[in-house]
């Protein structure tokens, strides 16, 4: 039997379920913050509370006896407002613009006292919200003196420092509830991003299936298509390894039978074919199996392998040259860097005539420009040419070999090692190549 589950298992009903609660718990802040505000009446309301106050309680001690007027007086006080009875006066009239104020709101909302002598006395708080402390004494009848106490509140403050406090509160509890959910359902949907992410740089990350339904549904598939690409690039390892045998044995048979030609043109224009063909399916290998390279990352010295590259072109009797700095040390795969830095700098040998290397370092980055005296490359190709299988037509035109992964296995390199490749055209001739790795 399945069990009652409180909390949704679909992502769209956890969202709507946060919704209903933050609504709820709104709703709910909100009257009280109403509730709260009615115990705050306006200042013309306490006003007239206090002169009904001072009517009834006149008419109430007047009705009494003088032995039972301080008893009285007792009694009806409450919390807000404290009454006193004497024979001699205990309050003298401050005389201020406030308190003929206070006297004249107190006629105005009880006019059967401007028939009695009145003494108001104001005392302001220096504090906020600035409430009144009001003394007021009326004389009765007999001579005798009647005092009620009690504070006036400045209502628009209280209200608003309550009302801004409460609101606040209750937003900020709402904001974190919120949070504190949403969070745990976003946390699934970072976790599939950043396995993305890793998968897409040639790694391979299990990620957990849980979190709502739907977002399990989608880690489950994740992970299935994980299996599915890890298996089509096993196979394609594979079938990468059985062509490069199947294609290589018979290449060496025709090179071993192309030294029995008689004729050295024949013989030289045979093996230069098969070296073609050979330089061809190396480049295609290359391409198509870049992603798996065992080669591990290692402290690397970029200019150590930039003066190797340019002396195997010298030992070749190719011109090629170095400058710059003499040691700068990157965490590279050496062999992979090596290719790359080759692979421009026999396309400078071939299209430009010569190849001048030049080792700078630019904050944290190290910057190898390897520059030629050749045509350059159009502006409008500069970017097309890092597309796998396309050459210029000048290249089909002068019949070179290739087809056309030079610089497409470079930036395919360079990506693996968080590097860049930048193509530009020199303003007085010839293609300025940059390859641009993290130094350490």
């Amino acid at each position: 039997m399945k069990s009652w589950r409180l909390w949704p298992q679909r992502l769209v009903g956890q969202v709507t379920l946060v919704l209903m609660l933050a609504v709820a718990l709104e709703f709910i802040g909100s009257s009280i913050l109403f509730e709260n505000s009615r115990l705050y009446p306006d200042r013309e309301n306490q006003i007239r509370r206090v002169a009904e106050q001072l009517a009834a309680a006149t008419e109430i001690l007047e009705s009494s006896s003088p032995g039972e007027r301080g008893v009285r007086a007792a009694v009806i006080s409450n919390r807000a407002t404290h009454l006193t009875w004497s024979v001699l006066p205990t309050l003298v009239d401050g005389g201020r613009a406030v308190e003929n104020d206070y006297r004249e709101e107190l006629f105005d909302a009880e006019p059967s006292l401007r028939d009695r002598d009145l003494r108001v006395h104001a005392d302001i708080d220096r504090a906020l919200p600035r409430d009144t402390r009001l003394k007021v004494a009326v004389k009765l009848r007999d001579g005798s003196w009647m005092a009620l106490s009690t504070k006036i509140r400045v209502a628009p403050w209280a209200v608003l420092l309550s009302g801004f406090g409460s609101a606040f509160t209750l937003g900020l509890g709402v904001i974190i509830a919120a949070a504190l959910v949403l969070r745990n359902l976003s946390r699934p949907l970072r976790a599939l991003a950043e396995a993305a992410d890793k998968v897409g740089k040639g790694g391979q990350v299990r990620i957990a299936e849980s979190g709502a339904g739907d977002l399990k549904l989608v880690a489950k598939a994740f992970n299935a298509m994980q299996d599915r690409i890890a298996g089509l690039l096993q196979a394609r390892t594979e079938a990468l390894a059985a062509v490069g045998h199947d294609l290589r044995t018979p290449l060496a048979r025709l090179r071993l039978r192309a030294g029995f030609v008689t004729d050295p043109d024949a013989r030289e224009a045979l093996e230069a074919d098969v070296d073609e063909m050979t330089s061809m399916l190396d480049s295609l290998l290359a391409y198509l199996g870049g992603q798996e390279d065992p080669e591990p990352r290692r402290r690397t010295d970029l200019a150590a392998i930039a003066m190797t590259v340019v002396d195997d072109a010298a030992d070749a009797e190719r011109p090629a040259t170095y400058a710059g700095l003499d040691h700068l040390p990157v965490l590279a795969r050496p062999l992979s860097v090596k290719r790359a830095i080759s692979n421009i700098v026999e396309n400078a040998l071939h299209y430009g005539g010569d190849a001048a290397l030049t080792l700078t370092r630019d904050g944290d980055t190290a910057v190898l420009a390897i520059e030629d005296n050749g045509p350059g490359i159009p502006e409008a190709e500069l970017t097309h040419v890092l597309q796998p299988f396309h050459r210029l037509d000048d290249a089909r035109a002068r019949n070179t070999g290739g087809l056309g992964l030079g610089l497409t296995i470079v930036q395919q390199i360079l990506q693996r090692e968080n590097g860049t490749l930048v193509l530009k055209n020199r303003p007085r001739g010839g293609l300025r190549v940059e390859i641009r790795l993290p130094a350490l």
